[in-house]
């Protein structure tokens, strides 16, 4: 219930703030949380919405993002499920029950809940796509290999925007993957808060192209953060 909860405050604050400048070409460092809200949102741009294959980030993306599928088609705007984007430890809460090549069931409880119950059963049936759903990872899939699978993908795409809904350890471990060596932003070494949102700019070494770096000016906390106490942030 607490999961649910955060996806609801989160939905909420989506929502709520107002359209931006509806320049979604700028770079992320270029635009302010209302304009980077709004490409979330589906106002403005291009975008693509993917998904780890386990349900505790389908569900919690797809309550979030609702103010977007609301809005947007069914047949264009899906949530692409990938086992690249699954979470990186080997505890048994991280592993996918759901086999390759089909569709997540609702969670019982979920689809129950007064408020929210109908919508998320409509959204499982109607805004999930199942073909990059390779099953559960397996032990020859290292993080790294996943890692290098997915930011593939991501430079096959013809959109400005990938928005990535994951977990915790597998952000911190990719922005210690892509992140200038020389960086020592909190990203490397914090994981995001539950239900945090974070916007960055990702780009090819124009001196080589198969070099694929995150600017590390142009992390923003869009919501949320990073889960850092007892000190001040590096940003």
């Amino acid at each position: 219930e607490i999961g649910i909860n955060q996806a609801w405050e989160l939905m909420t604050f989506l929502a709520a703030q107002p359209a931006g400048t509806m320049d979604p070409s700028r770079p992320v460092k270029e635009l302010e949380i209302a304009d980077l809200v709004s490409i979330i949102r589906g106002d403005v741009g291009e975008g693509v919405v993917v998904s780890s294959i386990l349900r505790r980030a389908i569900s919690t993306g797809l309550l979030c993002l609702s103010p977007r599928l609301l809005k947007t088609s069914a047949q264009k705007d899906k949530v692409q499920l990938m086992t690249s984007l699954q979470e990186i430890s080997r505890n048994i809460d991280t592993l996918a029950l759901t086999p390759a090549g089909t569709l997540p069931q609702i969670p019982a409880l979920e689809a129950k809940l007064k408020n929210t119950g109908d919508l998320m059963c409509h959204f499982y049936r109607t805004r999930i796509d199942k073909k990059r759903n390779a099953g559960n990872k397996t032990l020859k899939q290292k993080a790294i290999k996943r890692q290098e699978e997915f930011t593939k993908w991501v430079f096959e795409q013809k959109v400005e925007t990938v928005i990535v809904l994951g977990h915790s350890i597998w952000f911190r471990e990719f922005f210690k993957s892509y992140l200038p060596k020389v960086s020592k932003h909190v990203a490397k070494t914090t994981k995001i808060v539950n239900c945090g949102v974070i916007a960055f700019d990702f780009y090819k070494d124009s001196k080589n192209p198969n070099a694929v770096r995150i600017d590390p000016h142009s992390i923003k906390e869009v919501y949320g953060g990073f889960e850092v106490k007892g000190k001040s942030k590096t940003v």
